[in-house]
C-alpha cells in the first residue's frame, strides 16, 4: 500500500521528470530550418497559382487541420474540395509574400507566420484583390521532410480592382 501511495505522489508531483526534453536548435540550425521551410512555402504558393490542388496538398501532411477564412474547422479533404471549388472560378491566382516569421517549438515543430496579397482574375473577368492576407502553418519534419500539420487563414474581404 505505501509502494502504491509513494508511487502515486511521484507521478503526481513530478510528472516533468518523466516528460521527453524538447530538443533546441543552434541558431545555424534554424537558419538552415527557415530555408528549408521557406522552400516548401515557396512551393505551396507556387502550386496555389498554378491552381494545382494535387501538387498544393503535397507539402500536407495527411492529418492536417485548417482554420478557413471564413472561420470553418475542416480536415484535409474538405479543403482540397473547398480549393478546387476556388480555382473552377479562377482564371488566374498571383501571391505575394510580405512577411514571415518563425517560431522554433521543438527541433521538428515551427510555427510559421505569413503575411501577403493576393491577386485574382475571375473567369468572369471580375479582378479582386486581398491587400491583406494572413497564414499560420505549423510544421512538423515527418520523414525527414517539412509537412504542415495545421494552417490557418485570415484575411480581408477581397476588393476590386
Amino acid at each position: 500500500m505505501k509502494t502504491i501511495l509513494f508511487i502515486t505522489m511521484v507521478l503526481f508531483f513530478f510528472p516533468g521528470y518523466s516528460s521527453p526534453v524538447p530538443v533546441l536548435l543552434t541558431p545555424q540550425d534554424q537558419d538552415t530550418t527557415k530555408k528549408e521551410i521557406r522552400e516548401v512555402v515557396k512551393l505551396i504558393f507556387q502550386n496555389l497559382e498554378k491552381m494545382d490542388v494535387e501538387a498544393l496538398f503535397q507539402s500536407y501532411s495527411d492529418s492536417s487541420d485548417f482554420f478557413t477564412t471564413d472561420g470553418s474547422m475542416i480536415n484535409l479533404q474538405a479543403f482540397k474540395n473547398h480549393n478546387a471549388a476556388w480555382f473552377n472560378s479562377l482564371s488566374a491566382l498571383k501571391v505575394t509574400t510580405i512577411s514571415e516569421s518563425y517560431r522554433f517549438l521543438t527541433d521538428n515543430i515551427v510555427i510559421c507566420g505569413w503575411m501577403g496579397k493576393f491577386e485574382m482574375s475571375l473567369k468572369s473577368g471580375e479582378q479582386l484583390k486581398i491587400n491583406k492576407f494572413g497564414i499560420t502553418y505549423i510544421f512538423r519534419k515527418i520523414d525527414n521532410k517539412w509537412k504542415v500539420i495545421h494552417q490557418h487563414s485570415s484575411a480581408l474581404p477581397p476588393s476590386h480592382q
